[in-house]
């Protein structure tokens, strides 16, 4: 009995120990009672939607005067369990998914451009250095106009950024297809990611 007893409190610690999934419905009550400028809500709501992955935030104004929010994250490991074949696609399809949250979530404030930063750890072996290290390294960079966003939304009404995708599912496929149309791709460094 003492067994059964300390098995389910265990269980109970442990399913309390995990981050639970952000809903839309909780973002946009958070979004829609903000009385912060754009950056001070960014630093308080981009770590709840990317958690650990948030790495940082800014905002600057371009050449051609328009302001540019940009926002850099990625996993703190230098690690994957991607298959090779599909990383570039995992990768994509990932960013499509985070520029679609963030843009939903920072579109009650005005910005021109959202610029976003995939940078994660890697194992760089150097010419010089026949050692392996583990490096910082910024590997995709997306930008996308405010209003292009804004039309995405009201183009899908329905669409639920805070709802995770499920690999494979064509609606999504669909989606991803029609955010990488509207975004430019500024900086595409993963050809030269060697996924063992």
């Amino acid at each position: 009995m003492n067994l059964v007893l300390n098995l389910m409190i265990t269980l109970v610690l442990l399913s309390g120990c995990r981050p639970r999934e952000i809903t839309n419905e909780e973002i946009t009550a958070i979004r829609d009672q903000n009385k912060s400028s754009l950056i001070p809500f960014a630093e308080t709501i981009l770590p709840k939607i990317l958690g650990t992955e948030f790495k940082h935030v800014d905002s600057t104004i371009t050449k051609d005067k328009q302001n540019e929010v940009h926002v850099i994250y990625g996993s703190n490991s230098a690690l994957t369990f991607n298959d090779p074949s599909e990383y570039r696609k995992v990768i994509t399809e990932y960013q499509s998914l985070v520029m679609l949250r963030i843009g939903y979530v920072l579109n009650l404030h005005h910005f021109d451009l959202l610029s976003l930063s995939l940078s994660k750890p890697f194992f760089i072996q150097g010419e010089k250095n026949p050692e392996t290290e583990i490096q910082e390294a910024e590997i995709y960079r997306t930008t996308m106009k405010q209003m292009e966003i804004t039309k995405f939304f009201e183009n899908h009404p329905n669409f639920d950024p805070f709802k995770a995708p499920m690999i494979g599912e064509k609606e999504w496929e669909k989606i991803t297809e029609e955010v990488q149309k509207l975004w430019k791709v500024e900086l595409d460094e993963i050809s030269r990611v060697k996924v063992e």
